[in-house]
């Protein structure tokens, strides 16, 4: 029996910009497990993605005075603008027969 192929890994950059994506479609805050459902990536796998993004300047996480409801993410204007250029960069590349995987990955 023939195993289903896998996709190609995803970079670093990918992993960014999927990530960042997901917060975007909630605009009063992600949480960490609705990220991981949206990106496909385990929990544990995600916190040092965020923390590196948050490093950049790209979120930032909000908590929640109910305790009950945790730690929340929003993007900063900086990750809008990250998204807009890395989709630019993105579809140029593919024009010009290169990949984000390929040219990019960190």
């Amino acid at each position: 029996m023939k195993q289903p192929r896998r996709s190609p890994k995803r970079s670093k950059v990918e992993l960014y910009a999927t990530v960042l994506e997901v917060i975007k479609v909630h605009p009063e805050g992600a949480r960490i497990t609705k990220m991981s459902y949206g990106v496909g990536v385990p929990i544990d796998r995600l916190k040092p993605i965020l923390n590196d993004l948050a490093s950049f300047g790209l979120l930032q996480t909000l908590i929640s005075e109910d305790k009950d409801e945790g730690r929340f993410y929003v993007l900063t204007p900086r990750a809008f603008e990250f998204l807009e250029t890395y989709w630019k960069m993105k579809s140029f590349l593919e024009v010009f027969g290169g990949s984000v995987q390929r040219d990019f990955l960190v």
